[in-house]
C-alpha cells in the first residue's frame, strides 16, 4: 500500500492513480464482509448506533466497525481542524448561486465522464426516477460536509461520510460478486482511483475553476484552506495516503492526471447525463404537478449550455450533451457573481460563519420544500434494491 501523500507531480500522480484502480477500501470491505454474518439489518443498526452514541457503547462490536471508526476518526499529523474549517467557511463566501451551478452541474456532471465512475451508479438501474434523488442526496452530503465544524469526528458531515463510505462497500461487494463486473478491464468498483478523482477532482479542482470561470477570485490562502477540507473529507472517505494531495498543488497535479488513468466515456455515463439534465432538478416539491413538464424542458436546455461549457466538446459530444449557444452568456454574469462575493466579504450580513450558515440554511429549506430526503445516506436503503449489471 501506498503511505506517502500524493506529490504535486504529474507522472507520479498518474502512476499512483493506476495502481489504486485495482484498490478499494481494505477496512469498509472488511466492515461489510463481517456484516454478512449478522442477521438482516443488525450491521446497518450497529453502525448507526456507533455513529450516533459511540463505539464503545455497542458492546460486542465487530472488529471490523471498530477499526473503520477508529481509521475515519483519527487526526493524521497532517490535519489542522481549524483549517479544514476555514476551507469550509471560505466555500460559501462565493455565494450559493455559484455553488449549486459550479458543484451540481459542474462537479456531479464530472463524473460521468469517466467509465470508472459511471458504471457503478449506472448498475443501480432506474436512472430517471433516480436523478433528482441523487442531486438531492449529494446536496444533502455536501452541505453537512462543507458546514465550518461539520467535518469534527461525531458531527453530521463526518457521520454522512462515514455512512457514504459503507454504502460504496456495499455496492462494490455486491457488484464484485455479481459475477458481471469485468474487474480485470474495470478494475475494482469504487476503486481508490474512482473515490480520489471523485473528493480531489470532482469537489476541489473542478468547482475552483468553475467558479473562476464565473468570475470569483479566491486567494492563494483560500485555495490551501479549501484543499484542506477536500483532503481530510477524501481520507475520512477511506482515500489511501498516497492519493491525498500535499497541497493545492498536488491536488491539481493529481487532477491533471486523472483523464489520462480512468476509462473515458460509455453509454452508462451517457444515460445518467441525459437523466441529469432532464430529470435532475428537483422540481416537484416546488412547482404544481402539471408545471413540471415544461419547467424541465425549458430548463434542460440551459443546464446542458452550463455543463458543455466546463467540459471537453468531444467528451461532451459523445455523452449527447446538446450544443447551445447559452454558454457563451455566462461571461455576462461574472459582474453580478463578483459584486454578490463583495457584499458577502464587507461583513454588512455577518461575519463569514454566519454568512456561511444562512446560506446553507437557505439551501436546506429549498431541498426540504423540494422534498428531498433529510437522511439521505443509508447502508440498510442500499441493501435493498437489486443491482442491474453494467454493461459497458
Amino acid at each position: 500500500m501506498i503511505r506517502s501523500r500524493c506529490p504535486a507531480d504529474h507522472d507520479e500522480a498518474r502512476t499512483r492513480l493506476r495502481a489504486a484502480r485495482h484498490v478499494g477500501d481494505p477496512l469498509a470491505d472488511d466492515l461489510v464482509a463481517a456484516f454478512r454474518g449478522l442477521p438482516g439489518g443488525e450491521g446497518a443498526a450497529l453502525l448507526d448506533r456507533a455513529l450516533a452514541e459511540g463505539i464503545d457503547a455497542v458492546p460486542g462490536a465487530p472488529a471490523a466497525l471498530r477499526a473503520l471508526l477508529d481509521d475515519a476518526s483519527r487526526t493524521p499529523a497532517w490535519h489542522d481542524p481549524a483549517l479544514a474549517d476555514a476551507g469550509a467557511t471560505s466555500f460559501w463566501r462565493a455565494g450559493a448561486p455559484a455553488l449549486v451551478l459550479s458543484l451540481t452541474y459542474g462537479a456531479l456532471a464530472y463524473g460521468y465522464q469517466y467509465a470508472d465512475l459511471s458504471r457503478p451508479l449506472a448498475a443501480t438501474g432506474r436512472l430517471e426516477r433516480m436523478a433528482s434523488r441523487r442531486l438531492g442526496e449529494t446536496s444533502r452530503w455536501l452541505l453537512a460536509v462543507t458546514t465550518p465544524g461539520g467535518m469534527r469526528p461525531g458531527a453530521s458531515g463526518w457521520i454522512l461520510s462515514v455512512r457514504v463510505r459503507v454504502v460504496h462497500a456495499l455496492v462494490r461487494d455486491r457488484l464484485r460478486r455479481s459475477g458481471t463486473w469485468d474487474e480485470p478491464a474495470w478494475g475494482v468498483p469504487i476503486s481508490a482511483a474512482g473515490a480520489a478523482a471523485t473528493a480531489i477532482a470532482g469537489f476541489d479542482v473542478f468547482p475552483a475553476r468553475a467558479m473562476a470561470d464565473l468570475g470569483l477570485r479566491t486567494t492563494a490562502a483560500e485555495r490551501e484552506a479549501r484543499s484542506a477540507l477536500w483532503r481530510w473529507v477524501a481520507h475520512v472517505m477511506g482515500v489511501p495516503e498516497g492519493l491525498l494531495p500535499e497541497d493545492h498543488a498536488a491536488a491539481v497535479a493529481l487532477a491533471d492526471a486523472i483523464p489520462e488513468v480512468l476509462d473515458g466515456p460509455d453509454a452508462d455515463g451517457t444515460r445518467l447525463m441525459h437523466a441529469l439534465l432532464r430529470h435532475g432538478l428537483p422540481l416537484e416539491g416546488m412547482l404544481p404537478r402539471r408545471a413540471v413538464g415544461p419547467a424541465r424542458a425549458l430548463g434542460a436546455p440551459v443546464l446542458a449550455a452550463v455543463v458543455r461549457r466546463w467540459m471537453d466538446p468531444g467528451t461532451a459530444d459523445v455523452l449527447g450533451v446538446p450544443r447551445s449557444p447559452l454558454g457563451r452568456l455566462i461571461p455576462l454574469v461574472r459582474p453580478v457573481s463578483r459584486a454578490q462575493a463583495a457584499v458577502l466579504a464587507t461583513g454588512l450580513l455577518g461575519d463569514e460563519g454566519r454568512v456561511a450558515r444562512a446560506q446553507i440554511g437557505a439551501l436546506r429549506r429549498l431541498l426540504d420544500a423540494a422534498g428531498d430526503p433529510a437522511a439521505p445516506v443509508s447502508p440498510a436503503a442500499s441493501q435493498g434494491p437489486a443491482l442491474h449489471a453494467s454493461r459497458a
